[in-house]
């Protein structure tokens, strides 16, 4: 007996981990509004994704800096497809760090036209 579904989603030909991917994010994935100041941050599993989200709070969080806010990595730099602590993306302010293992062709549109920095795993 094969539990695939159970515990993945394919979605587009991506897999997701049911029981944390937020689906509701997922199908409007494509219409999310970028603003010219967001960062994403987007690598491979494994890749060094946890340093590259360290480093640029350092450099856009002054408080993190100063050590005088104590906001967990999740918070700062959320995963943009796992948001596990359903926040309201639209609402945070700018500049908005984001967090992603997404493939290109399932980033939102507006990322690909847009102003916005991506950092990736390569340093690119």
């Amino acid at each position: 007996m094969d539990d695939t579904d159970t515990y993945l989603l394919n979605f587009k030909g991506y897999y997701f981990q049911r029981a944390t991917v937020d689906i509701d994010l997922l199908e409007n994935l494509e219409d999310f509004e970028i603003r010219d100041d967001d960062v994403f941050i987007v690598t491979y599993p494994k890749s060094g994704t946890i340093w590259a989200q360290q480093i640029l709070s350092l450099i856009y969080f002054e408080e993190h800096r100063n050590r005088t806010d104590n906001v967990e990595t999740v918070d700062r730099a959320p995963f943009f497809e796992y948001n596990a602590r359903k926040m309201d993306f639209h609402a945070r302010p700018s500049p908005r760090l984001f967090t992603s293992h997404l493939p290109y062709y399932l980033a939102p549109k507006g990322l690909k036209n847009k102003k916005a920095k991506i950092k990736s795993a390569e340093g690119k």
